[in-house]
């Protein structure tokens, strides 16, 4: 059985050489119109195989319209074996009608052949289910093969063997899903309300609404509004049906079809009475299509909030779950709308009821609910203040029980009828009769339902209870208060990922609290914890607090040296949380400075040493405070102003810039702000760079010596300015590159030129490769003159390895005929898009080539080509050309044509500049350059030495984690490359939050080798693995020293 799509060969094949070399031929996007037009590969040869089971004519003919087919009105009796057999017996049918033996014997000749052949069909069936694909489909061929399926549907018998009719609609579902076309999409859902609406069997008709669902969630945006309407009908008649199955399928159908302005006209009612189904299944469906129906946009009236909360009290917990996202639901949508409490004889608004009603789902037994409560409470932010506190204080608050006044006490003691006796002192009085179940508004779940859900034994639930606090406390800062102790008392919790939940939910609503010192103590307790996430997530948490008095203060910086003293790799996260407590706290810092820093009022202290971590923690809190508070500069020791000089040099980030005399840093700052100043922005500083670069390019004289001078003015830039090194340093990065191609294109013009070297070349193919797989952020512009780079680098290897004649030149023939089809199909994009109803085009390159680099390029949506954008140059449109225009791409035939291309190819101009660009960089923390050359790692020879490593990776794409190399080099040149997992990657936290792109890599490498004669250095980097051989460097090697020691035989 052939397949119905051939895959295309790999480009590893193809160098193996299992192929033949013509195989790689490029097409030339628009053909020739003297080329005869190439047959249309058909995609769906699969569905051939059910010819056989179709009939010869192209009109459809039902079974049982056939002359030839015999009609028996009653029930033939189908006899046994030994009958049969004999001779001469016959079979009398209701009507009286005889017939023979050998009448009967046919007819059950011709069941079993039926059976026969309907199994033999749905293994078929099962076997195009397998095999089929759907890429690259054009309509008329999508016709065909709807039109074939519709036709074998209607011969399939109703009384026979469901299933197949079942993979007939699954194919025809698997059509409808994958079509990117409005033509498509309405000859598909023409086919399945046509065969629907004739369908008796329930089994077909649940897998026929089922199917519309699969295409009305993948392609309902192609779906015309007259269909959707038309859908929505057929699956609202089919509720109707006694198959709770087919119900549960319509339901969904609904909710994925009905416009909004029907929804509440003719379905939302319809959905609401089989809230009260027999079925559980059922019951739950109906909520989940009004829900989903609601969250498309339609509109849900408040009165269903009743119903939604007497399906809360359902047995099924698949309802009572669906039950509690409508009540959520509603409550969001109609805050404020009132409803009355039948038990409260009180009005009570929309939003408090429902959030009562999620708050005594935090009881619920099932602990899916419990945790889905939990975390629905963080999102009702309109809830009234009274019932938002409640959630915190297990004790019922009686101040919110009604309170009548006297009149109406005393008008209802009248129509009670009852008078006082005279027996008792003031028994006359007005008394309210007060009924247990009356006593408060709010449930007695609301009641501390929060505390309940930190209390929770399971830590979904705790969890959960901990991030909606925080979001509610984020909402109200007098709530934030009130929770704070809650918070703190989290830190406690025996479950890791608990106590790092608290501690981010504190560090987000930081900015609402002040910490005492009975809460410090909890805190700083839980720093000495095992887990460095959770130290690491204390630094940030008490960075972004505030502290209110210098006890505090002095408390917890005491505590943070005593921890760094324990932990000493935790120096970077300390400093950094100095640096933040320093500028929140800059008139208590000034207060204590003097403590800090030992400093005696008439004696001259020795003078402290600046490697310290200790210390430098100290001058760290002391200088940020300093940048806030300048008169804590004449407190500090005059051995501190030359520490600052040192410190602003080795420290930028960490040590901010002060008016200290004699700092040699400030002066130079000075320098660059007023540059910078000059120039108006970098921005414009960067377009003038540009601007200078566009009038080199139109010289030829010393033009290479100019063009190095804006590569060194973009290098300089990218390192004053941090937000703009990501589009200075991919401007650096593209005009080096086009630096080496103007110098090697001289090489290649003249005979007598001396063939540069292989690390040139490998040096120019590193920086196209830099250019597109280690920066982010790029448009269809940047892309595109990436790539002519890239084709023109290729062309010009070619060009040097064929005259150089001491190397093969198949390779570099074969990266320029792959690149060539690469950006062959990018260009294609610009005019085409994948999907059906497309028109056929030559296609210049294997798929598998296209698939490759677009993988590697990470293209997003905004990468579309809008109009107006880039074009590629004439250069690349007559190499593309020529290239198509070779019948055999031998290297030699290539570069005698693609020869005078490259010796007159005109400069590319550089793209404009574009602020979004972002390079992926890393910064090895561990292990510690100041620290790697005091401690050697000693190990036996042969033995294994494990070695912390810890790096931040700044703008790293997710699809570029599987790509992350460690690369360990030693010192006789032997090198192992280590990929770590990819749960060692985690997101470096911000008091924001998650940061979005920057990440935190924390692994264990392992270190070994055989004896030497002396400690030596061994390089640890990390790198991107783009291709086989190919990495490219993210940041400079930290350096160890190793030393295998010989092994000790004896003592």
């Amino acid at each position: 059985m052939a397949l119905a799509i051939q895959k295309p060969q790999s480009f590893i094949e193809t160098i193996v050489g299992v192929p033949p070399l013509k195989k790689l031929r490029l097409q030339a996007t628009a053909a020739p119109a003297t080329k005869p037009k190439a047959k249309v590969e058909k995609k769906l040869q699969v569905l051939a195989l059910l010819d056989p089971y179709l009939p010869a004519s192209n009109s459809v003919t039902s079974s049982s319209g056939n002359s030839s087919s015999t009609t028996i009105p009653a029930t033939v009796t189908v006899p046994t074996t030994n009958t049969v057999a004999s001779a001469g017996t016959v079979t009398v049918t209701g009507t009286g009608t005889v017939t023979s033996t050998a009448t009967t014997s046919s007819t059950v000749t011709t069941a079993i052949n039926g059976t026969c052949q309907t199994k033999e069909l749905l293994e078929v069936l099962v076997k195009i289910t397998d095999e089929i694909a759907y890429e690259n489909v054009q309509i008329a061929e999508l016709k065909d093969a709807a039109t074939k399926i519709h036709q074998l549907y209607q011969l399939q018998e109703r009384d026979s063997d469901t299933s197949v009719r079942v993979k007939l609609l699954e194919l025809l579902s698997g059509l409808g899903c994958e079509c990117s076309t409005e033509e498509g999409i309405i000859l598909i859902i023409d086919y399945f309300i046509y065969l629907l609406r004739k369908e008796t069997s329930q089994k077909v008709l649940a897998q026929g609404m089922m199917c519309l669902y699969r295409i009305g969630q993948q392609r309902r945006q192609l779906v015309p509004l007259a269909y959707n309407t038309q859908v929505a009908h057929l699956a609202k008649e089919q509720l109707r049906s006694g198959s709770t199955h087919t119900q549960k399928n319509a339901m969904l159908v609904i909710g994925r079809f009905a416009t909004c302005h029907e929804s509440e006209r003719q379905y939302v009612w319809k959905l609401a009475f089989y809230i009260d189904s027999q079925d559980s299944g059922v019951r739950a469906q109906a909520l989940h299509a009004l829900l989903t129906l609601g969250e498309r946009g339609a509109h849900l009236p408040p009165v269903l909030y009743k119903r939604a909360v007497e399906a809360m009290k359902d047995d099924y917990e698949c309802v009572r779950k669906e039950a509690l996202r409508l009540v959520h639901m509603l409550g969001n949508r109609h805050p404020d709308y009132v409803i009355n409490m039948e038990r409260q004889h009180e009005d009570i608004r929309m939003i408090d009821a429902a959030f009562s009603k999620v708050c005594e789902a935090l009881c619920d037994l099932s602990l899916q609910i419990r945790v889905l409560a939990a975390d629905l409470l963080g999102s009702m932010t309109h809830v009234s203040s009274e019932f938002l506190n409640q959630t915190l204080d297990k004790k019922l608050m009686s101040n919110l029980r009604r309170k009548r006044n006297a009149h109406e006490r005393g008008a209802r003691l009248v129509t009670s009828g009852e008078w006082s006796s005279g027996k008792r002192w003031a028994d006359d009085a007005p008394q309210e009769h007060l009924d247990a179940r009356t006593i408060s508004l709010i449930a007695s779940g609301a009641c501390g339902a929060l505390i309940h859900g930190l209390e929770d034994e399971f830590l979904e639930v705790r969890t959960a209870a901990v991030g909606s606090m925080c979001k509610l406390a984020m909402s109200r800062p007098e709530f934030a208060v009130t929770s704070l102790d809650f918070l703190v008392d989290m830190f406690n919790d025996e479950i890791e990922d608990v106590r790092l939940k608290a501690i981010y939910s504190l560090t987000a609503i930081a900015r609402h609290i002040v910490l005492r010192e009975d809460q410090l103590e909890i805190m700083l307790g839980s720093l000495e914890d095992y887990s460095v996430d959770v130290r690491e997530g204390l630094h940030l948490m008490l960075g972004a607090c505030r502290v209110s008095t210098q006890t505090c203060l002095l408390m917890v910086v005491q505590k943070l040296l005593d921890v760094l003293s324990k932990y000493p790799q935790d120096r970077h996260s300390t400093y950094a949380c100095m640096r933040k407590i320093g500028q929140k706290h800059p008139h208590l810092v000034m207060a204590v400075t003097g403590h800090l820093l030992y400093v005696h009022p008439f004696f001259e202290t020795p003078e402290r040493d600046v490697e310290d971590p200790a210390y430098l923690c100290v001058l760290i809190l002391v200088f940020n405070a300093a940048e806030h508070l300048v008169p804590i500069i004449s407190l500090l020791p005059t051995a501190t102003h030359r520490h600052y000089a040192y410190l602003r040099d080795s420290m930028p980030k960490l040590v901010p810039q002060l008016p200290i005399e004699g700092a040699s840093s400030s002066s130079t700052t000075k320098r660059i702000d007023d540059a910078l100043q000059a120039a108006g922005s970098s921005a414009e500083y960067l377009q003038m760079i540009l601007n200078h670069i566009g009038e080199i390019f139109t010289k030829t004289d010393e033009r290479v010596e100019l063009l190095k001078t804006a590569q060194s003015n973009l290098q300089r830039l990218g390192a004053i300015d941090s937000d703009m090194y990501g589009p200075s340093n991919f401007l650096e990065t593209f005009l080096s590159a086009q630096i080496q191609i103007e110098q090697m294109q001289r090489c290649a013009s003249t005979q007598r030129s001396r063939v540069p070297l292989k690390e040139s070349l490998a040096e120019l193919i590193r920086n196209c490769l830099k250019l597109q797989h280690t920066f982010s952020g790029l448009n269809y512009g940047d892309i595109l003159q990436v790539k002519q780079l890239r084709l023109r680098a290729s062309a010009l290897h070619l060009v040097l390895v064929v005259r150089d004649r001491s190397q093969s030149a198949l390779g570099p023939c074969q990266m320029l005929l792959q690149t060539a089809g690469d950006i062959s199909a990018f260009m294609r994009t610009r005019t085409t898009s994948t999907g059906f109803g497309e028109k056929p085009e030559p296609a210049p390159v294997p798929v598998s080539v296209q698939a490759e680099e677009d993988v590697k390029l990470k293209l997003k949506p905004q990468l579309q080509p809008q109009p107006g954008q880039a074009e590629p140059d004439s250069f690349t449109r007559s190499l593309l050309s020529k290239l198509d225009a070779i019948a055999d791409p031998k290297p030699g035939r290539v570069f005698r044509e693609i020869l005078p291309l490259v010796q007159h190819a005109p400069p590319l101009s550089l793209p404009p500049a574009n602020e979004k660009i972002r390079r992926c960089m890393a910064n090895i923390l561990e292990p510690c350059p100041l620290q790697s050359q005091d401690n050697v790692i000693k190990v036996t020879a042969g033995l294994i030495a494990a070695v912390p490593f810890v790096a931040e990776i700044d703008n790293l794409l997710e699809s570029q984690k599987a790509d992350m190399r460690i690369k360990i080099k030693y010192p006789d040149q032997h090198m192992h490359t280590v990929v770590p997992k990819m749960t060692d990657f985690k997101p470096i936290m911000t008091e924001q939050g998650e940061h979005e792109t920057n990440v935190r890599l924390r692994t264990t490498i392992l270190l070994s080798h055989s004896v030497w004669t002396e400690a030596s250095l061994v390089e640890i980097q990390l790198c991107l693995a783009v291709r086989p051989g190919s990495e490219l460097e993210l940041c400079k090697p930290a350096k160890v020293i190793f030393a295998p020691k010989p092994v000790r035989r004896g003592i």
